[in-house]
């Protein structure tokens, strides 16, 4: 796992929800949690690194982006392809929560019930 340079304010908020409703434990929790803390106001996105995951978790770059793909599939996140302006071949995943996207009252639904909603809700997201 490669060193980052974090700072020693850099946090994690965890929310009860994530784990009352989502059913996150463990990698994925705390993965969903960064990039939630970075697109919960509706318009920002994550734009970090695989290693800054692997920071937080301990786990591997495989392990994050199996992780990552997990959390697609359950619609719980989404990422916006971009290429590289220096290499044709190489591209970066900026990611969001999904529930962000969506007006205060209709994330309240939605977390009553994540497994029965989302999947329809978002079914838009072709990831």
């Amino acid at each position: 796992m490669k060193t980052i340079e974090t700072s020693k304010y850099h946090y994690i908020s965890l929310q009860s929800w994530m784990v009352t409703n989502l059913g996150l434990r463990g990698d994925e929790l705390i993965i969903f949690a960064i990039i939630y803390g970075f697109s919960q106001d509706g318009k920002g996105l994550y734009k970090g690194s695989s290693n800054y995951l692997s920071f937080w978790t301990g786990r591997s770059k495989e392990t994050i982006l199996n992780k990552l793909k997990s959390l697609r599939k359950k619609r719980m996140i989404a990422r916006i392809i971009k290429s590289s302006t220096k290499n044709a071949d190489r591209y970066f995943c900026d990611y969001y929560a999904t529930i962000t996207r969506v007006p205060q009252e209709i994330q309240e639904k939605l977390l009553e019930n994540w497994a029965e909603y989302s999947p329809t809700f978002f079914q838009q997201i072709d990831d």
